[in-house]
């Protein structure tokens, strides 16, 4: 790089996705280097990723532009301060109208026609509601809950098999609208395998079996899913573990 001036990100990069790559690369593609600093924050449920992860995570995502890309780390800071005529622009980037802002992380790009839906199945109590808040933190996704799901679009169904199915069915048909602009997590239990055939050719979600040492009765009816995307086990993992692995699905299939 020189002595050229550069652009400067800062962030905590958790994890490096491909909106943070579309806004960093509207620099780069006009030539000019870029500084990516990356906020050195301990590793934690909110903050999963190590400093060199992420820095692996920019340097190959980033790889194709060579020397124009310096990666740094910095102390982790709470706010950046800066004076009158400091010598050098402060700007913000608007990608296009298919962003949105997401707190913390500058900007999100949006995927056209739609972002991934990770369903979350399995039985009442198996820590789905809990994996879902989590993944929500870390990908800033909408979650769609279950028990909330049965207050608004389902209100008066009861669980009956068919209840249950039309009950599904609505929430995949709401998941597949707010996939348009969002990473979409569905906390329902969605207990039938016919149903879920259903569901899949509706939205074709990222199926995530949250497994727990449950009885299963004639009130509380479950079919476990056959090949599941992803198989996370609430009795063994914490939600942190799992949230990993959710997210590591997601990197290498998105």
């Amino acid at each position: 790089m020189g002595n050229k001036p550069s652009s400067l990100f800062v962030g905590r990069w958790q994890p490096f996705h491909k909106g943070h790559k579309k806004l960093i690369e509207t620099v780069l593609k006009k030539g000019k280097s870029v500084v990516v600093a990356i906020r050195d924050t301990e590793v934690s449920d909110k903050d999963p990723y190590s400093t060199f992860e992420r820095w692996t995570m920019i340097q190959n995502a980033l790889k194709k532009y060579g020397d124009l890309v310096k990666i740094i780390v910095i102390p982790d800071i709470d706010e950046i301060c800066y004076g009158r005529e400091v010598g050098y622009n402060i700007r913000k980037i608007d990608l296009d109208e298919k962003t949105e802002k997401i707190s913390g992380t500058g900007e999100r790009i949006l995927n056209s026609p739609g972002n991934p839906i990770v369903w979350l199945t399995g039985q009442s109590g198996a820590g789905k509601t809990t994996l879902a808040r989590d993944l929500q933190e870390k990908l800033g996704a909408v979650v769609l809950d279950g028990d909330e799901m049965r207050k608004s679009i389902s209100e008066g169904l009861g669980f009956s098999k068919d209840d249950r199915e039309t009950h599904n069915l609505r929430v995949a048909r709401l998941a597949k609208v707010l996939s348009k602009k969002s990473i979409v997590v569905v906390s329902v239990i969605a207990p039938f395998r016919k149903t879920r055939a259903k569901i899949d050719k509706i939205i074709n979600p990222v199926w995530v079996y949250v497994k727990r040492d449950l009885k299963i009765t004639k009130e509380r009816p479950y079919e476990a899913p056959d090949r599941p995307d992803v198989v996370v086990d609430s009795d063994n993992e914490n939600t942190n573990l799992q949230s990993i692995k959710v997210i590591n699905f997601l990197k290498k299939n998105y």
